[in-house]
C-alpha cells in the first residue's frame, strides 16, 4: 500500500546537502513494492506512480493520495496528460490500457509487436503507441486508430508538443524526429550517441536528450544541434521545465544535477538509491524525484 510521509515536520534526508543552493523536501511518499513507473500531470501538479505490486496511485501537489487502484499486472510504462484527465500504461509486452482520472480502465488493446513506449497529448485526446518493429500507432480517446507511420528505427521516447499538434520522438540510437498527428514526417535527424531520455519544453522550441557519456544534448525545434551540457557521470534521466528555466538530470552513478537555462549548475548531490525518474515542475520552482526503492520526494526551491 502506498503511504504519504508528510507530517508537521517533514524529514529532510542527508542527500539534500550537496553543492550549491539545495532544496527542501515538502513531502515524500513510500510504497510497499519497488516503483516501476511514474508520470507528472504538469498543469495540475499531480504525480501518478506505479509499483511492482501492480498498484497505481495518484498523489496531489500537497503529497496526499487521492486515488489508488490495482490492475492485473505490473506497469512497465506510464504516461499522463498535462491536464490530469487521463493516462495510459503498458503491462507485459503488448497490452496498452487507457485510464481515466480516477485510475479506472476505459479501454485496452493488444499490440501486434512488443510495445516500447507511449505518449499522450496534453488534454488526453491522442495517444501514440510505439512498437519494436518501428510501427507507430496514433489513437484518439475512444480507441479509434487515427494514423499509422513507420520509422527507420523503433522509437523508444516520444513527447507531444503542448502548443502545436506535433509529436517529437527519438530512438535509443541514431534517430531524432518530428511527426504530425496524421503520421506525416516533419523532419528527421541522425544521432551519433545513445539516448536515455527525451524531454521538450512546452512549445518544443528546445529538445533535450540524456546522452549518457555525452551529457545533455540540446536541439532546436527543427532538430538542429544547439549545444551540450557536460556534467560528471553518465546522464540517463532528464526533465525540463515548461519554459527552459531549469533542467534536472540524473546519472547512472546516482548523481543529481539542478541546472539553469545556460547549463550552469545550481545544485548537485549524490543519491542513496537508483533513480527511476525525475520530473521538473512547469515553472522550474520544484521537482519530484522517484527512486526505485525509496519512494518519491518533492523538492522545493521556492519560498
Amino acid at each position: 500500500m502506498t503511504s504519504s510521509r508528510k507530517s508537521g515536520s517533514v524529514y529532510q534526508p542527508p542527500w539534500l546537502k550537496g553543492q550549491g543552493l539545495g532544496p527542501k523536501v515538502s513531502w515524500s511518499v513510500g510504497t510497499d513494492g519497488a516503483l516501476t513507473a511514474s508520470a507528472l500531470a504538469r498543469e495540475t501538479g499531480e504525480l501518478i506512480i506505479a509499483d511492482e505490486s501492480s498498484t497505481i496511485s495518484r498523489i496531489d501537489r500537497d503529497g496526499q493520495i487521492q486515488a489508488m487502484t490495482r490492475i492485473g499486472a505490473p506497469v512497465r510504462v506510464l504516461v499522463w496528460s498535462d491536464d490530469g484527465s487521463a493516462g495510459a500504461v503498458i503491462t507485459g509486452d503488448d497490452t496498452v490500457m487507457r485510464l481515466n482520472r480516477d485510475l479506472q480502465p476505459e479501454w485496452s488493446l493488444n499490440t501486434p509487436d512488443t510495445c516500447l513506449t507511449l505518449a499522450i497529448a496534453p488534454f488526453g485526446n491522442h495517444l501514440v503507441v510505439c512498437l519494436a518493429n518501428g510501427v507507430n500507432l496514433i489513437y484518439n480517446e475512444r480507441k479509434r486508430r487515427l494514423a499509422q507511420f513507420q520509422t527507420m528505427r523503433p522509437l523508444a521516447f516520444a513527447r507531444f508538443c503542448a502548443t502545436e499538434p506535433l509529436l517529437f520522438a527519438s530512438a535509443e540510437h541514431g534517430l531524432l524526429c518530428c511527426h504530425d498527428l496524421q503520421g506525416g514526417e516533419v523532419w528527421q535527424e541522425r544521432l551519433w550517441s545513445n539516448v536515455g531520455e527525451l524531454e521538450i519544453t512546452g512549445d518544443a522550441d528546445l529538445l533535450y536528450l540524456a546522452g549518457f557519456a555525452h551529457g545533455i544534448q540540446a536541439f532546436d525545434g527543427d532538430g538542429g544541434p544547439v549545444g551540450s551540457y557536460i556534467v560528471e557521470g553518465t546522464v540517463n534521466r532528464l526533465s525540463v521545465s515548461f519554459e527552459p528555466n531549469r533542467l534536472l538530470a540524473g546519472t547512472i552513478e546516482r548523481s543529481l544535477y539542478w541546472l539553469d537555462s545556460d547549463g550552469e549548475m545550481l545544485w548537485a548531490t549524490s543519491l542513496p538509491d537508483d533513480l527511476l525518474n525525475v520530473h521538473c515542475g512547469p515553472l522550474g520552482e520544484w521537482a519530484v524525484v522517484a527512486f526505485h526503492n525509496d519512494g518519491v520526494y518533492r523538492l522545493d526551491w521556492a519560498g
